[in-house]
């Protein structure tokens, strides 16, 4: 895919038309057409990594990395999407592993943990995640827990 572009951003450096942008393509996805009903924003952005591949400067996928201590012991990666027009692209598979790379240089050691949609768990496995615990539900959704030592 051409004119793609990786932008990593603290909160505190984004400028209001980038938050916004991610901002919509979160309630996009996990909103509108997940019908996740809860508040997509929450304290854990302003403590992590905004990590989003822009295709001719929209946004066409995003995740973020939480630094470590602040919901886990180690960084974890979450709100985790692909926008409608590039799922099935593998884009998704290459943010994520954008953040892993990204992960093992400002984390060098450190393991990686994510709280998976259920659904997903194979996709996750084949980053290297191993499932961790029982699944849960989170906002009415199945999850799992995966860690990559």
């Amino acid at each position: 895919m051409s004119n793609l572009e990786f932008h990593w951003a603290r909160l505190e450096s984004l400028s209001a038309p980038q938050f916004h942008a991610i901002t919509l393509a979160r309630q996009t996805v996990f909103i509108a057409e997940q019908h996740i009903c809860c508040p997509d924003s929450d304290e854990h952005d302003t403590h992590c990594w905004h990590l989003t591949a822009l295709h001719d400067g929209k946004v066409a996928a995003y995740l973020r990395v939480i630094d470590p201590g602040e919901k886990y012991p180690e960084p974890a990666i979450g709100r985790v999407l692909t926008t409608q027009a590039y799922r099935s692209t593998g884009l998704g598979k290459l943010i994520m592993q954008v953040a892993i790379d990204k992960i093992g240089e400002l984390y060098p050691g450190q393991a990686i943990r994510i709280s998976a949609q259920s659904h997903l768990q194979p996709f996750y496995a084949n980053l290297g995640f191993t499932t961790v615990g029982e699944e849960y539900l989170e906002e009415g959704v199945p999850h799992i827990e995966m860690l990559r030592r």
